[in-house]
């Protein structure tokens, strides 16, 4: 069993094989270093989409509205992931600007 899978199933009583789908991106998401803090409210998202999904297998059609609901969370993870790769570009170029020497005053045009 992966990580991910052994700490969502012991620390927040979600299953195995509901964790199982998600792990791809979570594996994604960890390769980003979040910060502690980060990474428990995401597997904190992941816990209650799982209770929710267990509430929606008592229904009719359970599994397709299952399917729907984790699929528009790993849409939600993807922008996360998009948002902190656009973040982490721009953190980068700012970090670049400050190491450069400033120009000559007489060299400015405003």
């Amino acid at each position: 069993m992966k990580k991910w899978r052994r700490l969502l199933e012991e620390r927040f009583g979600v299953q195995s094989e509901f964790a199982e789908h998600l792990e791809p991106l979570l594996e994604r998401i960890e390769a980003l270093a979040p910060e502690p803090e980060e990474r428990d409210q995401l597997l904190h998202g992941v816990a209650a989409a799982y209770r929710s999904a267990r509430a929606l297998r008592r229904r009719p059609r359970a599994e397709s509205d299952v399917r729907v609901l984790v699929e528009e969370f790993q849409g939600e993870i993807r922008k996360m992931d998009e948002s902190l790769k656009v973040m982490s570009v721009y953190l980068e170029r700012l970090q670049q600007r400050m190491r450069l020497p400033s120009p000559p005053a007489e060299r400015l045009l405003h």
